[in-house]
């Protein structure tokens, strides 16, 4: 079990300043609606770039000098010229603009992020404290998209396998509650090992925080369950495993501008904090008494003490952070 994806040799520092790709790094930080995304698994490492909550390419790199523009699927058509290999001093920006230009003008290629829900929040709060932190903020993001990783499959099976199967079993029970009120789907659905974002707030905390938007009922008042699942699979991996990555990845991250270089790094790791952020959301909705009645639920099965430093909050983009 591991937790490393901080990107090794040369690659991370083609984004730096004078390197060659720093270009890109100019032309997302220019444009509100992308972000990076960076990353490493057991067998490839990736520099991406989104728009809003959707991949639009990845770059990996190959010997000699070389790359790999690899375009997500749903937009190959669209941009024929921008796919497959090419030499690290090709600036292909233009090839971008062109994409970016093609996805806006049509609805069905536009879906997550114009209609401004969850994918344009989650972009700008990715953002915030990401390429556009600033100094004194309380926190940065050090990860998006985070996955644990495993040495093989049977690990994966014995570790996150038997976490699983916990979650699946407290959904059925929350489902048998009351079908009709949290939805007897809950029997069937699974909850993934993907955590929305990881951060690390100025005395040293680990956040991992679950993103929704405030239409998402059903999505926030079922939050307690996929952010257990993933405070035990972060709880699970060896703590000095956690601690070093996020500081590796902190530094690599100030080195290339994707966290503000001035943002003070806290000397060590004081502990993890399960975190609950709502775009916009609407009080007058059910979710938040849902949201209490299901936590409840689950600490009868699972004990009082189940997630008892859970933190939420909504955000907004003019006004930041508020208690929820």
């Amino acid at each position: 079990m591991y937790y490393n994806r901080v990107l090794t040799g040369d690659f991370s520092k083609f984004l730096e300043n004078g390197r060659e790709l720093r270009w890109l790094f100019d032309f997302v930080l220019k444009h509100p609606e992308l972000d990076f995304q960076i990353g490493k698994s057991s067998t490839k490492e990736w520099i991406s770039v989104y728009y809003g909550l959707t991949r639009l390419f990845s770059i990996r790199k190959l010997k000699n000098s070389a790359i790999f523009i690899d375009i997500a699927a749903t937009y190959q058509k669209l941009s024929k010229n921008l796919y497959g290999k090419k030499s690290i001093n090709v600036n292909f920006q233009t090839e971008i603009e062109s994409l970016l230009v093609q996805i806006k003008s049509q609805s069905k290629f536009d879906r997550y992020y114009k209609n401004q829900k969850e994918g344009y929040y989650q972009n700008a709060f990715s953002r915030r404290f990401g390429i556009c932190g600033k100094p004194d903020d309380d926190f940065v993001i050090i990860d998006k998209e985070a996955v644990v990783g495993y040495k093989d499959q049977k690990e994966k099976v014995l570790i996150f396998g038997n976490i699983q199967q916990k979650y699946k079993h407290l959904q059925l029970e929350v489902s048998k509650q009351d079908p009709k009120r949290y939805g007897s789907f809950l029997q069937k659905k699974s909850i993934g090992n993907e955590l929305d974002f990881l951060a690390l707030d100025k005395e040293g905390n680990v956040l991992l925080v679950e993103f929704k938007h405030g239409t998402n009922t059903s999505g926030i008042y079922l939050s307690p369950l996929q952010i257990g699942l993933y405070y035990d699979i972060l709880s699970a991996l060896p703590r000095n495993e956690l601690d070093n990555a996020v500081f590796d990845m902190l530094i690599q991250k100030q080195r290339i501008g994707l966290i503000n270089q001035n943002w003070k790094n806290p000397k060590s790791i004081k502990g993890v904090i399960p975190v609950l952020v709502i775009s916009e959301f609407n009080y007058k909705s059910s979710a938040e008494i849902k949201f209490d009645e299901i936590l409840n639920l689950i600490r009868k099965q699972n004990g009082i003490s189940f997630l008892n430093n859970l933190q939420t909050y909504n955000y907004k983009v003019e006004n930041g952070l508020s208690k929820w």
